[in-house]
């Protein structure tokens, strides 16, 4: 079988997709995928997201986030860290562990890379913007699983925002994904500001929560026409750092 894929034949992703929907399937996708990265065909990011995504979904999250480790390049490898890719580069691999950006009719995002070398520290292209299109907006529009141990940590935003009319909280949210509850909401403020950094303590308590969930959300529960959110929000930076308690 190995051969065969690494000859690429027109089944392989059908195959991840199956495997990864199969629970004792699981180990033997995992090792197929770890063998593949020893080849000159190594695993596709959508191979290895229907494996991770099974994982997850079996709430197996050591193996998932293992396996997520494993498929970084060596480019990826740098963007590393509590948070993957905190400076929203413009790489998306689709997998569980990296940036998610959902599909919401109330807003674009897109990602034009962190701070590099030669950049204005006032250039606002960078990072992530966030463009609200004066209509409700509900739910999550962007995130990515984390892997927090117990312990106390800051997390830190550098954003900036022209316009910005919130008629409910815009905030990130870190949740424990297993048994779901909230842990921290760090708020968003509204108007306009250039680069203000922002930061948060928190703590991930003794209770057992293997993964959390990293999310950009709003408070809005119905997509009331009376709350239109207005306006543009530059995420150039975000981290989580552990501290001492």
């Amino acid at each position: 079988m190995l051969a065969a894929l690494e000859a690429e034949a027109p089944w392989r992703g059908k195959l991840f997709l199956a495997l990864g929907q199969n629970p004792q399937s699981l180990g033997p996708a995992n090792q197929l995928l770890l063998d593949l990265g020893r080849t000159d065909a190594p695993p596709k990011s959508s191979e290895l997201s229907a494996v991770i995504t099974g994982y997850i979904k079996q709430k197996d999250y050591g193996p998932a986030y293992r396996l997520f480790l494993f498929s970084l390049s060596d480019r990826e490898r740098k963007l590393g860290g509590y948070i993957f890719n905190g400076g929203f580069e413009p790489l998306f691999s689709g997998k569980p562990f990296d940036w998610v950006i959902h599909d919401r009719s109330g807003l674009e995002i897109t990602f034009a890379g962190s701070q590099g070398a030669g950049e204005s520290e006032s250039d606002s292209n960078s990072g992530a913007t966030v463009r609200f299109l004066n209509t409700p907006v509900k739910n999550a529009a962007l995130q990515q699983y984390v892997e927090l141990p117990p312990g106390s940590y800051r997390m830190s935003m550098t954003v900036s925002a022209t316009n910005l009319k919130l008629p409910k909280q815009l905030f990130w949210s870190v949740r424990c994904a297993d048994p779901s509850s909230e842990i921290a909401r760090f708020n968003i403020p509204e108007g306009t500001f250039n680069r203000r950094s922002l930061s948060l303590d928190f703590t991930v308590g003794p209770a057992a929560c293997p993964i959390q969930l990293l999310r950009l959300e709003t408070a809005a529960i119905a997509e009331s026409w009376r709350f239109r959110y207005v306006g543009t929000l530059v995420m150039h930076r975000l981290s989580i750092e552990r501290v001492s308690s």
